[in-house]
């Protein structure tokens, strides 16, 4: 399970900087390909589903394609570290969603750890170099985080009575549904791209979208969903090592302190014993 936990958070790491290597690309584009090529990977998976599932599956799909639509233009407009770091807040905001309308009421510990995080938020936005990121970037990431935390909800209602081998495929072809008429409104065109852009793409459909969902999603039917969130907040280190050797980004030491402090009150917050929910990741990148 180790292995599983460890190619997962590698091959998710990999998305801030692989979308930075395709500059020209919209970021509707990129997210389109990277859901739409996985979800016909999955798609003998599929399965008739009732009439309820599927809505929320359509709906669970539209949250997705937002998510990934504020988070790929955030990572043009800010560091790696930051976009990463800060979409990464899902979980909590999946755990304000979870008591708002499933009733799942967090602990103290949770609160702490949501007092953490904000703190660390505050230095990292603060006192961080300007070169470093951009309010409009910084803002785009937690939007993008906290509508990967609408979809991760829905999901595990859906959950419920759908297995992992359905919900995967019909969620990743609902979002690029979503995505093809997004593109479509704005006129984004989603070919015609280099050969460069399309190694970029399918870099982050086999990698974090393939790897990294599919890795998690086999790591939480088998451990606690909170031992998997955890593991998930090693993403915005993995991520940021990563833009470091690829694309010569280096965070100055602000960043670094306030993505510390952030992490550790997210981990704090999610630490707490969760049920297991087969194949319920615990956050969308």
């Amino acid at each position: 399970m180790a292995t599983v936990l460890a190619v997962a958070i590698a091959a998710v790491s990999t998305a801030g900087t692989l979308v930075r290597l395709a500059p020209d690309v919209h970021a509707l584009a990129l997210a389109f390909w990277r859901v739409l090529l996985v979800g016909v990977l999955l798609a003998p998976g599929l399965r008739p589903v009732g009439r309820r599932e599927l809505r929320l599956s359509l709906v669970g799909g539209l949250f997705l394609a937002l998510h990934f639509w504020t988070w790929f233009l955030s990572l043009r407009e800010t560091s790696v570290l930051r976009s990463t770091l800060l979409v990464c807040l899902t979980p909590i905001w999946a755990s304000c969603l979870e008591w708002a309308w499933l009733g799942a009421r967090p602990s103290l510990r949770f609160a702490v750890g949501i007092a953490v995080a904000v703190a660390g938020v505050g230095v990292l936005v603060a006192g961080g170099d300007e070169a470093q990121g951009s309010a409009l970037g910084d803002a785009l990431a937690v939007a993008g985080g906290m509508l990967g935390a609408a979809y991760f909800t829905i999901g595990r209602v859906v959950r419920r009575t759908v297995p992992i081998t359905t919900y995967g495929p019909l969620s990743g072809l609902a979002t690029a549904g979503w995505l093809a008429l997004f593109a479509a409104s704005q006129g984004v065109p989603l070919w015609g791209f280099p050969s460069s852009a399309w190694w970029a793409i399918g870099g982050l459909a086999l990698g974090p979208q393939l790897l990294g969902h599919v890795g998690f999603n086999y790591a939480v039917g088998r451990l606690p969903a909170a031992v998997v969130a955890a593991v998930v907040l090693l993403e915005p280190v993995g991520a940021t090592g990563v833009a470091a050797v690829v694309l010569h980004e280096t965070p100055d030491g602000h960043d670094v302190l306030g993505a510390a402090i952030t992490l550790f009150g997210v981990l704090v917050a999610v630490w707490p014993s969760q049920p297991k929910v087969e194949g319920a990741a615990p956050r969308p990148a």
